[in-house]
């Protein structure tokens, strides 16, 4: 009898992670569509984040501020940075972004920051906060706008 128990005790506590786990079902329920994203790994060794907007079109890339290096021995952050910068302009050209509207730079924390580029179709953001720190690109377009607001 007890064996029995013991059996059946183990097949619930078995069973009870299965039932407990989310499905996509239950996040759509609870949050909506989900946002179209792809991530791509760059040859370089970091990842391209991209946010879609309707009929596929590129609404938000995302990267490191730092282009990643295989020498150890490489601590030029200014280079690493051109270099992403470069990679950057060579996948959002200055055809793409358009006339430059302005600069700026804003404090956020005590050692945290964002830098803005914007442009006629684009605004170029590099958020600073000692790690992750990143360049977002979003395009001004209206399918992007809409779907910015819906994500929010």
């Amino acid at each position: 009898m007890r064996s029995n128990l013991n059996r059946l005790l183990c097949v619930l506590v078995l069973t009870l992670p299965a039932s407990a786990q989310l499905d996509s079902a239950q996040l759509r329920v609870k949050f909506g569509a989900p946002l179209s994203r792809e991530i791509f790994r760059v040859p370089p060794g970091f990842d391209l984040v991209v946010d879609y907007g309707p009929g596929n079109q590129v609404c938000k890339l995302q990267v490191p501020v730092l282009m990643p290096t295989d020498a150890a021995k490489i601590r030029n952050t200014d280079d690493r940075k051109q270099k992403m910068h470069a990679f950057l302009a060579e996948l959002v050209p200055d055809s793409t972004r358009g006339k430059e509207l302005g600069r700026g730079m804003s404090q956020t924390g005590a050692f945290s920051g964002r830098g803005f580029d914007e442009y006629e179709h684009v605004t170029v953001v590099e958020t600073y906060s000692g790690s992750n720190d990143t360049i977002t690109v979003t395009f001004k377009d209206a399918g992007c706008q809409q779907t910015e607001q819906i994500a929010r």
